[in-house]
């Protein structure tokens, strides 16, 4: 009886007009050709099932979150056999590009099981040898880009057009003589880019940082990087791109059409200071790759 109903609402939505929405689990429709990686306000998300995905505070760990958030996250998939690309779509009154007094960056991250199949680790960051790994979008990442390429220069000068600092040890004449040396008193007027700081130091260029962890306390950069995304705010309301190969190896996981993993969610709303732990999150939903 229940399946009956499942599939009268799923029919009944499609003659609407709306999406059609999988309460059971993500599927990502195959499409042949380039996958809208970095539109996710192309047409080809429109024939893509939606899974509404429900999420709930960080209450595992400290420190936990207080003030809730975003609870509701729309989820649409597409592959290419090649590539997977996720349309993330969630409610937010405000557009929180960099962190900035009082507020974070808003983000978006999706969590696969190093191993696809139904023997799951913790869906909170995985637990010892049973290891996650993590697609993470900010919005602070992608207007670093977007900056860097229309050549607009150090973010605080913008932010505070009126600053005037006196003086930088490492733009000392003697110093600008000798770019190692330079370079090295720099460093020590940065700490955390100097000591490797994955926040500050991302193994590439682009919004998506892949992460791995086996449980809290340990998350951080995987070797290797292969990503893409982009997110677009407008009118209260982010939608959001995250991408990764199908073939990940030994040290991504790798991900088969028709065999049937499970992947999780988190957010982060900036105004309401979410960052790190303090985010909402989802837990283990069911997902499969379309075999055509």
């Amino acid at each position: 009886m229940k399946k009956t109903l499942m599939i009268l609402l799923l029919v009944l939505m499609a003659g609407c007009g709306g999406p059609i929405i999988d309460t059971q689990q993500v599927p990502a429709k195959y499409i042949s050709g380039a996958l809208p990686t970095e539109d996710p306000n192309s047409s080809l998300w429109n024939d893509a099932p939606e899974h509404p995905a429900k999420m709930m505070v960080q209450d595992v760990t400290e420190p936990k979150l207080i003030d809730p958030g975003v609870t509701l996250l729309k989820v649409r998939a597409l592959h290419n056999r090649d590539w997977v690309v996720f349309r993330l779509e969630w409610d937010d009154p405000t557009q929180d590009l960099i962190p900035k007094s009082g507020s974070s960056s808003d983000a978006v991250a999706i969590q696969f099981p190093l191993l696809q199949g139904s023997d799951v680790p913790d869906a909170a960051m995985g637990e010892q040898n049973k290891g996650v790994r993590i697609w993470y979008w900010k919005a602070v990442w992608q207007d670093d880009d977007e900056r860097a390429k229309a050549g607009k220069g150090d973010r605080i000068a913008t932010l505070y057009p009126n600053a005037a600092p006196d003086h930088y040890p490492f733009e000392a004449e003697p110093l600008k003589k000798d770019p190692k040396l330079q370079a090295e008193a720099a460093r020590r007027y940065a700490p955390a880019k100097a000591s490797g700081n994955p926040i500050l130091v991302r193994p590439n260029s682009g919004p998506v940082q892949v992460l791995m962890a086996e449980g809290f306390g340990n998350t951080t950069p995987t070797g290797t990087q292969p990503s893409a995304g982009h997110g677009v705010w407008n009118s209260g309301r982010w939608l959001t791109t995250i991408a990764r190969p199908l073939k990940g190896g030994d040290s991504l996981g790798t991900l088969e059409t028709g065999k049937r993993g499970y992947i999780a969610f988190a957010v982060w709303d900036g105004t309401k200071q979410h960052t790190g732990s303090r985010k909402m999150r989802s837990g283990w939903v069911p997902f499969i790759l379309d075999e055509k």
